[in-house]
């Protein structure tokens, strides 16, 4: 029977808390470096047993504006003064395929599939660039630190590491440009840790989850800056908390994703129309589709979330981000 989740001692809750809180001001806008958790997204405040596979197809779209990135190597000495600005217009699909072979400890991996189209405007000029293919393949394994109870535990905290693999293609020409933004690729072999923690309440969920990320240099000389995400999200399920029989298969969501991360490096210089940090409130939905059900497990579940910024005045130079949506299926087996 699948685990859920629940507060136990009141000072492991507040631990997660002051953890998805207590990090560094001032982040990147990459497609490898966007808010929110995906474990989260997934499987809501509940941890697999053992045994059990889970698969997570989710769909993601965003826009955001900066300053463009040259395409020649900046001039000796420091960055590039460079008047143009860049439109990035870019989708995503994401699988992820979870599995937990033994008590307290799962392992996930996701293959993503990048469609990113980016537009460059200068004085009255415009020029378009496409490209999409498969991106960087990760693997994160995690591990169960603390629980209240070996069975249905209510609260529970979670350790976790991930590495990412340079599997994307990231050396692409289009119109004969180079752009690392454009790239469903670093070329990058990254890492990164964090904890987790979750506690179930009477009529709701509670989820916190924090994440170190490092970033290596990859290809064209490019070098995203180290990131940090945290995350604090109520699930509501409806039929407890309204008494309305025909709300059973709905829950509603509210998060907090907050993103920091260090400027981009380019050719060993600052690209200063990045890094930075950003604050998303992220309202969702989640649909049970019971009929769908295999065996004992958990039903399939379909994901609606919009991540909405709150202020653009924390990033460096010239950044706009504007809302992201994210669409998902999860279905255990």
């Amino acid at each position: 029977m699948p685990r859920t989740l629940a507060w136990g001692p009141p000072l492991v809750a507040a631990a997660a808390l002051v953890l998805a809180a207590a990090t560094p001001e001032p982040a990147s806008a990459c497609s490898v470096c966007l808010a929110g958790d995906p474990v989260f997204d997934a499987n809501g405040a509940s941890v697999g047993e053992q045994g059990q596979w889970n698969l997570f197809i989710q769909g993601s779209g965003w826009k955001k504006t900066s300053g463009a990135l040259p395409h020649e190597e900046p001039a000796a000495g420091g960055e590039e003064e460079h008047s143009a600005s860049e439109k990035n217009r870019s989708r995503r699909l994401d699988l992820y395929l979870g599995w937990t072979p033994l008590d307290r400890v799962t392992l996930t991996v996701n293959v993503p599939f990048a469609f990113n189209h980016i537009t460059e405007i200068e004085a009255e000029d415009r020029q378009g660039f496409s490209l999409s293919g498969i991106g960087d393949v990760s693997l994160m394994g995690s591990v169960v630190l603390w629980r209240n109870r070996d069975v249905l535990p209510s609260t529970w905290l979670e350790g976790r590491a991930f590495v990412k693999a340079p599997t994307g293609n990231s050396n692409e020409r289009v119109h004969g440009v180079q752009d690392p933004h454009l790239q469903p690729g670093t070329g990058s072999w990254d890492c990164g840790f964090g904890v987790a923690a979750a506690h179930q309440l009477p009529l709701a969920a509670l989820y916190a989850s924090t994440s170190y990320r490092v970033n290596m240099e990859g290809s064209l000389d490019y070098e995203y800056g180290d990131t940090v995400l945290a995350n604090a999200a109520v699930l509501v399920p409806l039929e407890p908390a309204t008494g309305v029989p025909w709300l059973a298969p709905f829950s509603t969501g509210a998060e907090l994703n907050y993103r920091w991360a260090q400027r981009d490096l380019f050719h060993g210089g600052d690209y200063k129309d990045s890094g930075g940090s950003i604050l998303y409130a992220t309202p969702s939905l989640r649909l049970a589709l019971p009929a769908l059900a295999i065996g004992e497990r958990l039903p399939p579940s379909l994901r609606f979330s919009v991540q909405i910024p709150l202020t653009n005045r924390w990033l460096h130079g010239e950044q706009e981000e504007h809302p992201l949506w994210r669409v998902g299926l999860v279905v255990p087996f």
